[in-house]
């Protein structure tokens, strides 16, 4: 019997806990690819062709939205995103999803009926069929719990594991406005008279991209279809620790240039009345739900037109290099300095 070690889970964080608790469970030989990635992948046609693609994501009230900053129609719809988010992540295609809710005494019907008014929207859009879940009673706060699956054929599915030396690395739309968003929603502005100096347009932004993200579906599926990528994930937990996770599956390091992340025009609006840069937040803010990847040296140039085609745009940021588990970041005049591949950890918290 295994020693019991006991600590705290803010000490392990997330993915120490979750390599953790995935150290060897069970599996079959259907099991194309297991706990790890964005999505696992299951073989259910004897090895053929096709394979299903299944993923699960929370949404914790106070944890991963606010009701005041959010309509019940935004968090049905950000609940459901996340999941899609993943499997885009793939190349997959969505199409069935399953709801738990996990409700606190007292919830009001007309909150859920606009949750679910949301969850239909998204789901139409993307031709999901909600097919069933659950409900169950919780002394703690209002959380929705979504396991969406979806299919991709076996040559083109993505993982976060295949890429290589040399690969190009971009990373699609822009980053850092649902961070601005979250500043807008909780922070302290450093001049209390300062908000009044974000232009609507970008307040709306920033708050649109913190409430109702848009999955990258459409870019995703092109991008597995056009056989120049080889490693993809979608930037959840930020920029800099997503790529840390890209280049610790593949067992690469990257090289970023400063000059090319596309950060959001929100986001630089934003951040310095919070006494923030626009970089950090593009960086480390989290919850953009963009696609970062990398292609082969030769197919970048198709990627980003892929991308285009598929309604998106995509820029190239840097490239992945030998030196495996070193990330650094060259700036504008040349200077190179290791990047910190930190971000939001869900038993840490941001920055972390």
């Amino acid at each position: 019997m295994a020693k019991r070690l006991d600590g705290r889970l803010e000490d392990l964080g997330e993915f120490g806990l979750i390599a953790r608790l995935t150290r060897g469970l069970p599996s079959r030989a259907d099991v194309v690819l297991p706990a790890g990635d964005d999505t696992a992948l299951l073989d259910l046609s004897g090895g053929k062709d096709v394979l299903l693609a299944a993923t699960c994501d929370a949404q914790v009230e106070g944890r991963h939205f606010m009701r005041g900053a959010a309509t019940p129609e935004e968090i049905g719809w950000k609940a459901l995103a996340v999941n899609l988010s993943d499997i885009a992540a793939m190349g997959a295609e969505p199409l069935w999803a399953l709801v738990s809710l996990l409700l606190p005494p007292g919830e009001s019907v007309a909150v859920l009926d606009g949750v679910y008014a949301g969850l239909r929207t998204l789901a139409a859009r993307y031709g999901v069929a909600i097919v069933g879940g659950n409900i169950a009673g919780t002394s703690g706060p209002l959380t929705i719990d979504i396991t969406l699956l979806g299919r991709v054929m076996r040559a083109r599915a993505l993982t976060r594991a295949a890429g290589h030396p040399g690969d190009t690395l971009l990373v699609t739309g822009t980053l850092g406005a649902a961070a601005a968003g979250v500043l807008l929603a909780v922070g302290q502005p450093m001049d209390g008279a300062a908000r009044a100096e974000i232009a609507p347009e970008m307040a709306a932004r920033a708050r649109a991209a913190m409430a109702a993200p848009v999955p990258r579906v459409a870019e995703g599926r092109a991008l597995a279809a056009s056989g120049v990528v080889t490693a993809m994930l979608d930037v959840s937990d930020g920029f800099a620790a997503d790529l840390g996770h890209l280049c610790a599956a593949s067992g690469v390091g990257a090289l970023v240039e400063e000059a090319e992340l596309p950060i959001a025009p929100a986001a630089a609006a934003v951040a310095p009345l919070y006494g923030r840069t626009p970089l950090d937040l593009a960086l480390y803010g989290g919850e953009d739900y963009e696609l970062l990847l990398s292609t082969r040296p030769d197919g970048a140039r198709a990627a980003v037109e892929t991308v285009r085609g598929a309604g998106g745009t995509a820029r190239v940021v840097g490239r992945l290099t030998s030196d495996a588990g070193r990330i650094e970041m060259e700036a504008p005049g040349g200077e190179r300095k290791r990047l910190d591949p930190r971000g939001w950890d869900h038993l840490r918290g941001a920055d972390t």
